[in-house]
């Protein structure tokens, strides 16, 4: 079974190619190495400064109670908003390779609608995305077939513009805690 590093590294490369193919090629996805601050993809417009950055989450399969579920662990007083932060949450289908489905959150939405959990670390928080895979109310308007992934994000990337410096520190300084 996929988990952990090799599931990540699957579910990142898969969205790659979804975002390169999805936006005919004018979106370039990179992935972030090492991955430390919570932006495992940095998609950059093809020519210009527009980006945003994704942060994935996959799983193979709904939980014991049929929820599609992903978890972020931040310290409380540091989680990271940004318009150009969005949560990306996979439920990958190992058997035909492919992304079954997929749910583009931006990260203050993710933030407010996320359950929150007390983390076993002191002063910490982990966000729950827990999302009913048969329908659900608070996450379905978030949920993105594949095969749009590309030009959905897109317009987002032209809206946004280059980043400037104070976004970026703020950004650093919201991870780095």
């Amino acid at each position: 079974m996929l988990e952990g590093t090799a599931l990540g590294t699957l579910v990142e490369l898969m969205v790659e190619a979804e975002v390169l193919a999805g936006s005919e090629g004018r979106l370039l996805p990179s992935r972030v190495e090492p991955d430390v601050d919570h932006r495992d993809i940095v998609v950059a417009e093809v020519g210009g400064f527009g980006a945003l950055w994704l942060q994935v989450k996959g799983t193979t399969h709904p939980d014991g109670e049929g929820r599609i579920v992903a978890f972020a662990n931040y310290p409380l007083d540091a989680i990271p908003e940004s318009p150009r932060l969005l949560y990306l949450v996979c439920l990958l289908d190992v058997t035909q390779h492919l992304l079954a489905r997929t749910w583009l959150v931006p990260s203050a939405d993710f933030n407010q609608l996320a359950y929150r959990e007390h983390s076993k670390r002191a002063g910490r928080v982990t966000l729950q995305f827990s999302c009913v895979a048969a329908g659900d109310a608070r996450w379905d308007r978030f949920e993105v077939p594949r095969l749009e992934l590309g030009a959905r994000l897109e317009p987002l990337v032209a809206a946004l513009g280059p980043a400037t410096g104070g976004e970026l520190s703020v950004l650093r300084d919201q991870l780095s805690r």
